[in-house]
């Protein structure tokens, strides 16, 4: 794993780009990742797997936002990352878990050629208020080991909005 040090120069190399980019979001191994303005709710009752299920976008007004128990929040970061050399992954911050946050409980492996935001699924135990701009997350990253040919392209592959599920793709293969 990089420590906040190798993060740096990777960003001042050009080897990782973190769009905006502020040296005080370094950690000792990490990158605080911050909210964007905005997040999507799932409208349907029940989700189903096979058909794209309709959300409701939320604006995240300067006050804040409160969360609500049992509802899964899609939310982006506000930061823009790509990279070509090292394999990015993605957690929610201890201090944001222990205030009841669950972030990014799926998937916390990105994949090498992933570029643009990060849309993270966030839920929490008990009612809680949120902000734009907030540190919500970490990124880390690993270098590779073996070959890298193959890159990610997929359909969450440059964008800078919130992305629902797009699994249902997979059963009209």
């Amino acid at each position: 794993m990089l420590t906040g040090e190798e993060i740096i120069k990777a960003v001042e190399n050009g080897d990782i780009l973190i769009e905006p980019f502020d040296k005080n979001n370094v950690n000792p191994n990490s990158y605080n990742l911050t909210l964007g303005d905005e997040l999507l709710v799932y409208t349907d009752d029940v989700l189903d797997c096979k058909k794209k299920n309709e959300t409701r976008k939320i604006k995240i007004p300067d006050e804040g936002y409160i969360l609500s128990p049992n509802t899964l929040y899609l939310v982006s970061t506000r930061e823009y990352t790509e990279n070509e050399v090292y394999v990015p992954q993605i957690s929610g911050r201890s201090s944001i878990g222990r205030i009841g946050l669950t972030v990014h409980a799926s998937c916390g492996c990105g994949a090498i050629g992933f570029k643009g935001t990060w849309t993270l699924q966030v839920s929490c135990v008990t009612p809680t208020k949120i902000y734009k701009g907030m540190q919500i997350g970490q990124i880390y990253y690993f270098p590779l080991i073996g070959n890298s040919n193959i890159r990610y392209d997929g359909h969450y592959n440059n964008k800078r909005e919130i992305k629902t599920s797009m699994f249902y793709e997979q059963f009209d293969k």
